[in-house]
Parts: structure tokens; sequence; C-alpha cells
């Protein structure tokens, strides 16, 4: 079994550049949904202009999005209907 630490050579994907120590990637927004068509958890994520989140249902491929308005909220997990 693999460990999320070990490494696989592939012939023909170059190897990533080694990071610097501390140098980490900025963590992507994300809200929690919870898609009552299948009753499955899943994560959407913040769009690149950040005006929004997006996403599909990890069962069946239902799209859902979700503004980001003024003030917003505090509540990381959402449901669909």
């Amino acid at each position: 079994m693999l460990d999320r630490h070990d490494r696989i050579d592939i012939p023909g994907v170059p190897s990533p550049e080694p990071s610097s120590e501390g140098e980490t990637r900025p963590e992507r927004r994300w809200l929690g949904i919870l898609f009552n068509c299948c009753h499955v958890y899943g994560r959407i994520y913040r769009n690149r202009k950040g005006d929004a989140y997006s996403g599909r249902c990890p069962s069946c491929g239902q799209s859902v999005n979700a503004s980001v308005g003024p003030g917003g909220t505090t509540r990381r997990m959402f449901g669909t209907r």
C-alpha cells in the first residue's frame, strides 16, 4: 500500500520540482455540500474570479453554483434542493 509521501516515477511524466522549505500552496476556499440528489457529501470550490463557488455531485454529476455575496457567511456546510 502506498503512503501519501511515497513517490512513483512514471516514464514520460516529469517529476515536480522540489519545493523549498516553508513554501506552501495557497489554500483553495471551498464549501461543503450535501447533494440531496444522491445523498452524498462533497466540496465545491471558489472560481478564479472569486465571485462564486461551483462544482458537481460526485455521484451523478449534477452541477451546483453558489454566489459570493456582500457580507458573506460563516457557514461552511450547505445542502442542495
